[in-house]
């Protein structure tokens, strides 16, 4: 039943009392207002206008989790659906995929993790959505609008060279720190290009697992592989004419690096189980968080593929080396907010501003989101002071008082440094409290060399 006289935007369809009261907890502590189905009946009864997304689980008392989503997508197929489930095997990733499932996490699952998830989905059907607009809306919604209101030179810079890579067809790599905006950035180059009314598919390579990420790229055909029932398009496919963009690519395992070479030298590729050739003619931007260089070293990557998707790498600056936007963010970021919970805008008084400004903030703009969504789930009134931050920002690194005189890699490295041992060198604490996805915390080791 619904927590509060506020409507639910989040349905929760889950037999489980213990997971029910973890992701009712966890969702209102992130500004969520969730309610709760125990069976699949009940929760397409509970799937009204309001609700923003929904979390599902594989294992229903009425049915399975597969057949409950075919229902939901009929009653409401722009609503975004997580799939929870505790068969960590291809078989049942690829039928929740197939199913219309935006994303499927398995058992147990980190809640940092599944948030934002559902928090990538909405924003991804909102951008969909906004890609329909007239030619008009989404030019005023680009690069020049950003500029107008971007202080940064290197975002300047940055914006002149999207411009010139969307006229383009070569391929992109975009580098930097996880949570800068690398997938917004591939959008607007496909968007600002003459495949613009073309599909831009997106894939996060390390997101799925070594069993399914082929069928995902390449595509299968029936039989391939257990509980592969029917033939499936893969993301090339789907993309030609179109753009793919494939994020942490660093990431991508060794034996697909081969079908990924043959891609782009030959624009040719199999479906796994497959025996016919067949072509795409997507262009091709990709984007990691690590140094390419060094993998290629260590014999991890490719050179030759390396080569191939460097052909114009553009870096994407870290949030503390374009602080001066960071005002401009806020207001984007809360305006966002109030719209997705139908309340009035928050303002941010000086001192918090103050406080915001001088933090490194390691996970950049995605951990800026991830503060704004908790601080303003218990604010009091439409402004933030800076005691709606200060429980976030407790053993969160701020910039070094001298980092003027450091480097910015000195200056990341002292910070995350700081708040690992603050943590109890604890990689799932430091990346709770760093607002960063685990699997940064661990980048960040290796890059820095820590034990």
């Amino acid at each position: 039943m619904p927590v509060s006289e506020v409507s639910p935007n989040l349905l929760i369809i889950d037999d489980d009392e213990a997971i029910q009261n973890l992701l009712m907890t966890a969702a209102q502590s992130r500004g969520w207002h969730p309610v709760v189905a125990v069976s699949g009946a009940q929760g397409c009864r509970l799937l009204n206008a309001e609700i923003k997304a929904v979390v599902l689980d594989h294992g229903l008392p009425d049915g399975d989790g597969i057949q409950v989503l075919a229902h939901l997508r009929k009653l409401r197929p722009d609503v975004p659906v997580v799939m929870l489930t505790g068969h960590n095997d291809a078989e049942t990733a690829v039928q929740s995929i197939r199913a219309g499932a935006d994303d499927y996490l398995t058992k147990p699952f980190e809640l940092e993790r599944l948030f934002r998830v559902i928090q990538d989905a909405c924003q991804l059907r909102r951008q969909n959505a906004c890609s329909q607009k007239s030619d008009f809306v989404a030019k005023s919604q680009g690069p020049a609008a950003l500029l107008q209101q971007s202080r940064s030179a290197h975002m300047r810079e940055l914006f002149r060279q999207i411009e010139k890579a969307a006229k383009l067809q070569v391929t992109v790599l975009l580098t930097g720190e996880s949570g800068t905006g690398k997938t917004l950035i591939a959008r607007e180059i496909h968007r600002l290009g003459s495949r613009a009314h073309e599909p831009f598919i997106p894939v996060n390579c390390p997101a799925l697992p070594r069993e399914l990420l082929e069928s995902e790229l390449f595509g299968h055909e029936r039989g391939a592989f257990t509980g592969a029932s029917a033939s499936r398009v893969g993301r090339f496919e789907q993309a030609s004419k179109g753009t793919i963009f494939l994020d942490e690519i660093g990431d991508l395992p060794g034996e697909l690096q081969p079908k990924l070479l043959t891609v782009l030298q030959d624009q040719k590729f199999f479906k796994v189980g497959g025996n016919q050739i067949l072509r795409t003619d997507a262009r091709i931007i990709t984007a990691t968080n690590i140094d390419l260089k060094t993998r290629v070293a260590e014999g991890r990557f490719r050179e030759d593929l390396y080569y191939r998707l460097n052909v114009l790498e553009m870096r994407v600056p870290a949030l503390r080396e374009r602080l001066e936007d960071l005002p401009y963010l806020l207001r984007l970021i809360l305006d966002r907010i109030a719209r997705d919970r139908g309340q009035k805008p928050w303002d941010v008084n000086r001192p918090a501003m103050q406080m915001l400004m001088s933090h490194a903030w390691p996970g950049n703009i995605r951990q800026l989101e991830n503060v704004l969504e908790r601080a303003t789930a218990f604010a009091e009134g439409d402004q933030l002071d800076e005691h709606d931050f200060a429980p976030l920002m407790q053993d969160r690194p701020d910039l070094p008082a001298a980092h003027s005189n450091l480097t910015l890699q000195e200056v990341e490295r002292q910070a995350f440094v700081d708040a690992y041992q603050r943590c109890g060198q604890n990689k799932a604490r430091t990346a709770r409290h760093l607002g960063i996805a685990e699997r940064t915390v661990y980048n960040l080791l290796a890059r820095y060399e820590l034990k």
